[in-house]
């Protein structure tokens, strides 16, 4: 059966109208924002299709409106409503505004922010002589095969701030939740630096799919 022919309760803005957004696929959530479809084929199949070469729902969230466009039928106004929605759902995740002074409530929004990034980055947060977050700095940008710590500015942002401890995360882009042997010589390196300011490396995290998992030499044993 053509899409055309489709009972209009079956038709993808119908459905939600009647039924509500949750009762939808997600080919059938992107063929409501595209609204029509493209030469041989209709906008379920293509919003179907266009999701199975971005590589589901992340890798579309991770496209550019540039990438979208390059697809055929995709022209400035349909990838621009996509996007939007994309970015609408980002943000929303992001709405929950973490305790200003609980680190690790920084951490996991940090966590949710880093989930489409697709370079490594190297975030510091620093810490009172109570646990307290005070203040964060990206140490770091990298690409997609890691991230190089600069340390100086690592240690002067510290100092800057009188911490007493120091808490760093850096994200994986491929979704990889377990610590590299560089990640782990990288936590000692760092520890034994701040050690001789008289601080102390309160842990390094690696953000993944949107989680945290701890760097330790326990993970790394495992692998």
């Amino acid at each position: 059966m053509d899409f055309a022919s489709l009972p209009s309760a079956e038709k993808p803005r119908e459905k939600l109208l009647a039924h509500g957004p949750a009762s939808l696929s997600l080919a059938e959530l992107v063929a409501v924002l595209l609204r029509t479809g493209r030469t041989g084929e209709d906008v379920v199949e293509m919003s179907r299709n266009l999701i199975v070469r971005m590589g589901g729902l992340e890798g579309l969230a991770r496209a550019t409106t540039a990438e979208l466009m390059q697809e055929k039928g995709l022209k400035k106004a349909k990838a621009a409503s996509l996007a939007a929605a994309l970015e609408l759902g980002k943000r929303m995740s992001l709405a929950e505004t973490p305790s200003e002074t609980d680190w690790r409530a920084q951490l996991e929004a940090k966590a949710v922010e880093t989930r489409y990034m697709e370079r490594e980055c190297i975030f510091a947060f620093f810490l009172d002589v109570r646990e307290n977050f005070i203040g964060e700095a990206v140490i770091s940008y990298g690409g997609l095969s890691g991230a190089f710590l600069d340390l100086p500015y690592l240690y002067r942002q510290a100092a800057r701030l009188s911490a007493a401890k120091v808490v760093l995360l850096h994200n994986h882009p491929d979704g990889c939740i377990s610590p590299s042997s560089e990640d782990i010589s990288l936590t000692e390196h760092v520890r034994r630096g701040l050690s001789v300011l008289d601080m102390e490396l309160k842990g390094h995290y690696i953000a993944a799919g949107g989680k945290l998992f701890p760097v330790t030499e326990a993970a790394l044993r495992q692998k």
